[in-house]
């Protein structure tokens, strides 16, 4: 009897974490992967990676692997919602009921603001001439997007609809100036064509506990 207070007594510990509690709660609305979860936690990729794995250590959250990326998702979803509930009450609604179905409306599920991913032209191409085979791109992202190639020592874009919409990181931090996407124009008449400016103001109004900047600290005297 002792041991299984003792296993429970770690699960509660697990989440007695502001961070964790937050992780727990955005893997209720959807699963994720740790760039997704750094996004919306504003955490430090060490921080929230670590974080994760005190949750899987305790079977609160599990991981599946999809290509070259890893999606996070709650072990137990009715059993930790049902928790999640009891600790938050009423002020959080947005927590799914149990068989209400989890979409995101930027990139879980393969879509981004409701439009397919593979409708959407938006992934890295890697210029061989100018590319040295640092691999930074590679080692840098956190959706997968690039493999390596160890018997050219080159860099290859592997997963390219696991490239998130409009993010450009990987050419901002090549010295080589070897990656390229698709003009900022293109993006723009994306949202122009799907009215995304409306849906994202109509987001930010119905979700305002979810986006809504935290108490502001005092400035110093």
């Amino acid at each position: 009897m002792k041991s299984e207070y003792h296993k429970q007594a770690k699960i509660l510990q697990a989440m007695a974490h502001p961070a964790r509690l937050h992780i727990l709660e955005i893997l209720a609305r959807a699963p994720a992967c740790v760039c997704d979860l750094i996004g919306q936690t504003r955490g430090r990729q060490a921080n929230v990676s670590q974080h994760l794995m005190v949750l899987r250590r305790v079977r609160l959250v599990k991981a599946t692997r999809q290509g070259k990326n890893v999606q996070y998702e709650l072990a137990r979803p009715d059993h930790i919602n049902n928790m999640l509930k009891c600790i938050f009450g009423d002020s959080q609604a947005k927590i799914p009921h149990e068989g209400e179905t989890k979409m995101s409306a930027t990139t879980n599920n393969g879509v981004w603001h409701g439009i397919p991913r593979e409708e959407i032209d938006w992934s890295p191409t890697i210029v061989t001439d100018r590319c040295v085979g640092c691999g930074l791109c590679a080692t840098s992202c956190g959706r997968g997007v690039y493999a390596f190639d160890y018997e050219t020592n080159r860099p290859v874009v592997a997963a390219p609809q696991m490239c998130m919409v409009g993010c450009t990181t990987c050419a901002t931090i090549c010295t080589q100036d070897a990656i390229e996407f698709p003009s900022q124009g293109y993006i723009r008449q994306i949202i122009k064509k799907n009215k995304l400016l409306t849906q994202s103001k109509n987001m930010l109004r119905a979700n305002r506990e979810k986006y809504e900047i935290g108490p502001r600290q005092p400035a110093a005297a």
